[in-house]
């Protein structure tokens, strides 16, 4: 982490990340340009010291369908470092609008349990720009530490901002041939009240998941759900199994368009599981996870 850090007093509010991210694609006072991996990015991060709240760990778990037991799910350390995310992707000296970048995969580091009222320091900044066929892929990387300055987590959201690059005339890769699925472990069962009630908690409002107007105004063709409630809800698969000590890493394909009834399907690989969201009738994947212990 950079020396330059802003501490913030509280996590913004979720209207105001929503208010602040639609004035960023204004056409007059919005951020312009294409990035290049030149681009300079802040070298600042942004700090937040939050206790981990036992109302709002019970309200996750509710919209996700985890069971609270006590303890703190691993995918909500990212709700924790989502204000951050965003106040870094929001800021003035960004070069890139947050509204319509795509997050593509999330890897959460979980050194050791967390637990319900714990005090936790974040620091969250951003770097590793680099190409990709469909735009450039960025960083923001939060670590978590305990009031010890022991190392708890860190967690890397990988986002693509959508524009072309010296990479988009090559061809794209030839799509992984489809084999029908078998019976599924489980379904998952979702549509927008759930969403909009997980946006509460999240504090993610972005349109494309609060309406099917929202939705459409995007391309899609109603609202869709949010990518971190997917890889959080196909976790009730792994319940009890999940180490203290454990990565997950997601990998983000096509949207879940609500309503939506969703094949969950999970098998052992080395080290841990991988649970897949797949689209019960076409069978592509809708969010690929593996868990695997430290």
């Amino acid at each position: 982490m950079g020396e330059n850090v802003t501490i913030l007093s509280g996590p913004p509010s979720s209207l105001g990340i929503m208010a602040r991210g639609l004035r960023g694609i204004l056409p007059i006072v919005g951020k312009k340009g294409r990035l290049t991996p030149e681009t300079e990015l802040p070298t600042r991060s942004v700090g937040l010291d939050v206790v981990v709240d036992a109302d709002r760990v019970t309200e996750y778990c509710e919209v996700t369908g985890l069971r609270n037991s006590g303890g703190v799910p691993i995918m909500y350390l990212y709700v924790l470092s989502f204000p951050l995310i965003m106040e870094l992707f929001l800021a003035d000296d960004f070069p890139a609008a947050a509204v319509g970048s795509v997050h593509v995969e999330n890897t959460i580091t979980r050194r050791r349990a967390v637990r319900i009222g714990e005090r936790l320091t974040l620091r969250t900044s951003v770097g590793n720009l680099r190409e990709h066929r469909k735009g450039m892929l960025i960083d923001f990387v939060t670590e978590f530490t305990d009031e010890a300055g022991g190392s708890v987590a860190s967690e890397v959201s990988t986002m693509l901002i959508q524009q072309r690059t010296s990479l988009s005339d090559e061809p794209a890769p030839e799509p992984a041939k489809q084999v029908k699925p078998g019976p599924p472990d489980a379904y998952l069962s979702v549509d927008g009240g759930l969403i909009r009630r997980y946006a509460a908690v999240g504090g993610d409002r972005n349109p494309i998941h609060m309406s099917p107007l929202g939705g459409k105004a995007f391309g899609f063709p109603s609202s869709i759900a949010h990518g971190a409630w997917t890889a959080a809800a196909i976790l009730r698969l792994l319940e009890g199994r999940i180490p203290d000590a454990a990565t997950y890493h997601v990998r983000f394909g096509k949207p879940v368009v609500l309503p939506s009834r969703i094949a969950l399907y999970s098998k052992k690989i080395d080290g841990g599981w991988e649970i897949v969201a797949r689209d019960r009738k076409k069978g592509y994947p809708h969010v690929t996870g593996t868990v695997v212990a430290l």
